[in-house]
């Protein structure tokens, strides 16, 4: 039976006749293996690369043909997830990933890689994640899934899932109810790196960061929320949606950030979190589907709002002199701090807002015409934003509002070949208007033989925080200020690419894609506020204390603000294929090559990184080179299914140390996982997994020594971006009835 994909056109086609490169993940995979947030879920997918790095709660992040996570668009049923502006700062953006669907509620999601503004605007310039729910079901049933990772290393925590879905009518034929829940529980973990010494024999142990360095600390994600589906008549259906989520992170031991206290701020002037990290969201949405004479409509109006609480806000400049300035006892310096700085605000981070969004599908002749538009009213709450000059003032908010409208042609030429063209327009409340346009064809040489490719343009706006005339942010634990930059313009990009299907009659699947992409006005860090241009807003209501020197009464701070510096070029082949076995084995395998370079900027002819602005570029978001995947499915009996499976990579780039000198890349490696799945009854079906099989240590170093004067100081290099768990084991239970 041939797949259906909707991401890619705005409504329904197979796969193969899809304007764009779609890979469809199904329950039933999902149902195979370890699935707590997205980057689960994308696992084995061409084109993807979740090792870009780690965030403090030990969440990866998704890069996709090149491009880092902020530049795709998460959907759950069409509906936009991201939020408008940087609401969990300061490396803690994998929160965000886990803000999903229960398990059992997700019938496929779908993986659209390429630009794709034109049919859902910003924020889609790397590609669309779509996540497709059930639908309410006729007849009541239900689900519920348990799973729980072992782990090998006792310093390591264990995981467990439990998600639950029962879905039937309350009135047969008129009225309809899903519930839905999800419970995640993650123990804290604590590994060491292996001690080595220097070359005069002392001890050297280096101690692991959070998230990035493997530590990890206990936390918690809770899900629920429900359906009404009402049916008046065959040609209408209403849907009622209620979602919610909460996590909570264990930050008493400071696993994030050091706790206010008055200690801290004497000591440093540092403050910013308390003991206890929670994120919550809450999404709610009305929509209509109608079926007419014309065609197809969908109308969705939705209301969502995040919050990242648990963190304070830092010092404003006078009360940072007023510290430095105390002549007292240590005790009555004490005092003071706690009667008159503590304890501190609350950081208030939050998006909140409500989108519009309307689509009309009508097959006129040989053409299939899709219009619509979009509205989005939404604003983001950051407490910094009101740290104006020496001052504070509360209630500081930035809007975000844009209204769009789309149209889009699939225009069946010949009964082989269909040319798709769109075009969008975006009017936004800083930059004013935009169009995205599109053109991609489709020919089916035989029924075998599929060619397909197109030019897209991508389009994203910056976040809504980083166009804030003023502070925006801190790192340091409040010490050390961001500011925003109104003159920002939206990122903007022109991706081409050329693919060939082949699906055999026994089943054998083959593609194989060229891709490639010219990125213009990238978003990225300019080192000092102190040079920022002659009649430029960035850097506006900042005390100049901020930056003065100590011996003039300030702090001498060197500001970060963000800029358009950087122009870049990103190429590509992503290849796939599925070929059937005798004995009832199949092999499944991809492979994607990445090549990225800077055109324009301060880091022109290196690798796009996540900040190549200056010599010491860091290696965020710089994708592996070469990345494959390699799964041996074999389907034992009608119940009993298992499955080898290996992902390799290589060349990614590390980055460069202060001196411009190219560090060593990570070194390359392969990870092997055996699994499988045993369906005891019709009701009950267990599942097993051997995760890292062969336990290889991504925990290894390397160090770099430098005498100092008699003094061996070391370097630390890890030999793995990202330090994955060792050998661990999965065991999962799902019950239906």
């Amino acid at each position: 039976m041939d797949t259906l994909v909707v991401t890619a056109a705005g409504h329904e086609q197979k796969l193969t006749d899809a304007p764009a490169s779609v890979t469809v993940i199904t329950a039933a995979e999902l149902r195979s293996r370890p699935y707590t947030n997205l980057l689960d879920a994308m696992r084995d997918v061409e084109g993807i690369d979740l090792g870009t790095g780690q965030d403090k709660s030990g969440q990866g992040s998704i890069a996709m043909r090149g491009l880092g996570s902020d530049y795709t668009l998460v959907l759950i049923d069409g509906k936009r997830q991201n939020n408008n502006g940087d609401i969990y700062p300061n490396n803690f953006g994998g929160f965000q990933s886990a803000h999903l669907p229960p398990l059992d509620m997700i019938e496929r999601i779908e993986v659209v890689r390429g630009p794709m503004s034109t049919l859902y605007g910003a924020d889609a310039m790397g590609g669309v994640i779509n996540i497709i729910t059930k639908r309410v079901s006729d007849k009541w049933v239900g689900s519920i899934t348990h799973g729980r990772t072992f782990q090998e290393d006792s310093d390591l925590g264990n995981e467990t899932t439990t998600d639950f879905a029962v879905s039937g009518p309350l009135v047969k034929g008129l009225l309809g109810l899903t519930v839905r829940g999800s419970i995640y529980d993650k123990e804290e973990s604590t590994p060491e790196y292996t001690a080595t010494t220097d070359p005069s024999g002392a001890l050297y142990k280096p101690s692991t960061g959070f998230g990035g360095g493997g530590k990890t600390s206990d936390n918690t994600n809770h899900t629920a929320g429900f359906r009404l589906a009402l049916t008046p008549n065959a040609q209408h259906e209403i849907l009622f949606d209620y979602d919610l989520s909460r996590q909570k992170y264990d930050n008493r031991e400071a696993q994030f950030g050091i706790t206010d206290s008055a200690e801290t701020i004497l000591d440093s002037e540092r403050v910013g979190y308390s003991e206890i990290q929670r994120t919550s969201r809450d999404q709610m949405s009305l929509t209509h589907i109608g079926k007419w004479d014309l065609g197809r409509s969908e109308v969705t109006l939705t209301h969502l709002e995040t919050k990242n609480d648990g963190r304070s806000l830092p010092l404003s400049i006078e009360q940072r002199i007023a510290v430095r300035d105390l002549a007292a006892s240590e005790a009555d310096k004490l005092a003071w701090v706690e009667d008159n700085l503590l304890p501190r605000p609350n950081r208030d981070l939050a998006s909140k807002g409500l989108t519009l969004d309307a689509k009309l599908e009508m097959p006129l002749g040989d053409h299939f015409v899709v219009v619509g538009g979009q509205v989005i009213d939404q604003e983001m709450t950051d407490n910094v934003f009101g740290m104006v000059g020496s001052g504070y003032k509360g209630g500081a908010k930035q809007e975000h509002k844009q209204f769009s409208v789309f149209a889009e042609d699939n225009w069946a030429i010949t009964d082989d070949f269909t040319l798709t063209g769109g075009v969008r327009y975006d009017d936004h409340n800083e930059f004013g208007g935009h169009v995205s346009p599109r053109v991609y064809g489709v020919y089916n040489l035989t029924d075998a033989w599929t060619v397909k490719g197109g030019v897209s343009t991508g389009y994203k706006t910056p976040k809504t925080s980083d166009l804030y005339a003023g502070i925006t942010g801190f790192g340091g634990q409040g010490t050390s200020p961001w500011a925003g930059n109104p003159d920002l313009k939206p990122e903007t990009s022109v991706s081409g690419e050329l693919a060939a299907y082949f699906t055999a009659e026994d089943g054998h699947t083959f593609n194989a894609t060229l891709f490639m992409t010219q990125f213009k006005d990238k978003i990225q860090n300019i080192d000092n506020c102190q040079e920022t241009p002659s009649g430029s807003k960035a850097c506006a209501n900042i005390d100049p204390r901020w930056t003065a020197s100590v011996a003039d009464g300030g702090f001498n701070q060197k500001i970060n603000y963000k800029g358009n510096v950087s122009e870049a070029e990103i190429k590509g082949l992503e290849l796939a294929g599925r070929y059937l076995l005798p004995f009832n084995l199949s092999l499944k395998a991809n492979y994607t090559f990445t090549d990225t370079e800077v055109t324009k900027g301060p880091a022109k002819g290196r690798p796009l990184t996540g900040d190549p602005t200056s010599a010491s570029a860091s290696s965020a978001d710089t994708p592996a080179k070469h990345m494959a995947n390699l799964t041996l499915d074999w389907q034992a009996s009608q119940d009993l299914n298992m499955y080898l499976g290996m992902y390799v990579e290589s060349d990614r780039v590390r980055g460069w140390d202060a001196d411009g000198k190219h560090l060593p890349d990570y070194k390359a490696y392969q990870i092997f996982h055996l699994g499988g799945s045993y369906a005891v009854s019709e009701t009950l079906t267990l599942s097993a997994r051997v995760n890292n099989l062969l336990d290889t240590d991504f925990s290894d170093y390397e160090v770099d020594w430098e005498d100092n004067a008699g003094t061996w100081e070391a370097t630390k290099l890890n030999d793995y971006k990202v330090i994955d768990k060792s050998r661990n084991f999965w065991i999962s239970a799902n019950m239906r009835f």
